[in-house]
C-alpha cells in the first residue's frame, strides 16, 4: 500500500485560527484597560481589528471570551519546573515561587480583574478552582516526598500545609501586584521589588517545612521614593 498523503491544512481553518487568536488578545487588552465590566464587544472586535458580527462566529459573549483568555494564564501561572533545577528541595521551591511571581506579576491586571469576576460567573469560578487545585496538589504532592524521607515533620497534614503556603504565595501576589495598579486607591501603597519577594516567600516557605538554610537576600533594591543617592546624599556619622 502506497504511503498516504497528510491532509494540507486548510487554509481557511488557519485564518479562523488567526482571527481566534487576534480576538483573544484584543479582548485581554480591551479588558485591562476598561475593566471587565466595561469593555464592549465593539471595542474588543475593533482592537482586533474584525467585524463585530465575526465575534459571534467565534464567542457567545464577552464573558466566554475572558474564560478563553483565563485559561491561558492559569496554565502560565503554575508551569513545570525547569528540568535542570535538580533534586535540592530549597531549589525547587526557589524555582516554583520564582515562576509563580514572575508569571503573576507580568499578567497581573488581568489576573486581578479575573479573580474579581469569578464572584459572578459560576463556569470562570470553577476554573479558577480547577487551576488552583492543581497547584495545590503539586504542593502537596512535593510535601508528602519530602515527608517520606524525613526531611520536614509530619505533624502537621500534607493537605493543610500545601493549602497554607500555596495560598501565601498567591495572595500576596494578588495584594502586592494584582491590585497596585494606578487606578487602585490603597493607604501606603507599598511597591514590592519581584526578587526581593521571591527570595522572602521562599524564606518562609523552608522555615515552615524546617528544611535548613534558606536563599541568601538579594541585594536591597530601594523603591522609587524616597531612595537616597548615595552620591549626592552624605552618610550619617556615628
Amino acid at each position: 500500500m502506497p504511503p498516504t498523503t497528510p491532509p494540507k491544512p486548510d487554509p481557511l481553518s488557519r485564518r479562523a485560527e488567526r482571527t481566534r487568536r487576534k480576538l483573544v488578545a484584543a479582548a485581554r487588552s480591551v479588558f485591562e484597560a476598561r475593566g471587565v465590566l466595561e469593555a464592549r464587544i465593539v471595542d474588543i472586535a475593533n482592537e482586533a481589528g474584525v467585524a463585530v458580527g465575526s465575534f459571534y462566529t467565534y464567542f457567545d459573549s464577552k464573558e466566554e471570551l475572558l474564560r478563553e483568555v483565563a485559561g491561558a494564564l492559569f496554565h502560565e501561572l503554575i508551569p513545570p519546573l525547569p528540568p535542570d533545577v535538580g533534586a535540592d528541595p530549597r531549589a525547587r521551591i526557589e524555582a516554583g515561587n520564582r515562576a509563580y511571581v514572575h508569571a503573576y506579576q507580568k499578567n497581573a491586571r488581568i489576573l486581578a480583574l479575573v479573580q474579581h469576576q469569578t464572584l459572578s460567573d459560576p463556569t470562570l469560578r470553577a476554573m479558577y478552582e480547577e487551576a488552583r487545585a492543581t497547584f495545590i496538589a503539586r504542593v502537596e504532592r512535593s510535601i508528602r516526598r519530602l515527608q517520606r524521607a524525613g526531611l520536614t515533620p509530619n505533624d502537621v497534614s500534607a493537605a493543610l500545609s500545601a493549602n497554607i503556603l500555596a495560598g501565601m504565595v498567591h495572595e500576596f501576589c494578588y495584594f502586592a501586584f494584582g491590585l497596585d495598579q494606578p487606578k487602585v486607591r490603597r493607604p501606603r501603597r507599598q511597591a514590592f521589588h519581584e526578587e526581593e519577594a521571591i527570595v522572602a516567600l521562599t524564606t518562609l516557605w523552608i522555615r515552615a517545612l524546617e528544611l535548613g538554610a534558606a536563599p541568601k537576600a538579594p541585594r536591597r533594591v530601594p523603591s522609587a521614593r524616597g531612595a537616597r543617592n548615595p552620591k549626592t546624599t552624605p552618610r550619617s556619622r556615628s
